[in-house]
Parts: structure tokens; sequence; C-alpha cells
């Protein structure tokens, strides 16, 4: 039962980081991020996501916010 919470917790997530987006304002795209990063493909995903420009980044705000809502929801209904 938890686990379907959990899932379900983190599937309102993966809504939201692609609502925010699609909507959220420019300059809080830019300033969106995961702050000090603590490894390596952190670090990476940090640069790349600071290195590319407005539309780049909401692209790919919206493809993590969609991989997070598929891969929970596929958990949700089949585990």
């Amino acid at each position: 039962m938890w686990f379907k919470i959990f899932s379900f917790i983190f599937i309102l997530c993966g809504l939201f980081v692609m609502w925010f987006a699609v909507f959220g304002d420019k300059k809080v795209v830019k300033d969106f991020g995961s702050g000090i990063p603590t490894n390596f493909i952190d670090f990476i995903l940090m640069m790349v996501y600071r290195l590319f420009p407005s539309f780049i980044r909401r692209i790919f705000l919206f493809a993590l916010g969609l991989a997070i809502s598929i891969g929970f929801t596929y958990t949700l209904l089949y585990l």
C-alpha cells in the first residue's frame, strides 16, 4: 500500500515538472536546478542544463517530468 502512495506522489511530482516546463516563467526556469552537485552524473546534468538556452531547458524539463510520470505510472500499475 505504501509503495502505491509513494508512486502516486512521484507521479504528481512528474506532472508538476511538466507543468512548470510549459507554463513557468522564463527567469524561474533559468534558475531551476539541483543546487550543488553530489555526484558525477548530477554534475554533467547540471552543466548541460546551464549551457543550453531557455527553450532547450524547457524541453529537457518536460522530458524529465514525462520520464518520471511514465516510470512511476508503470510501477503503480504493474508492480
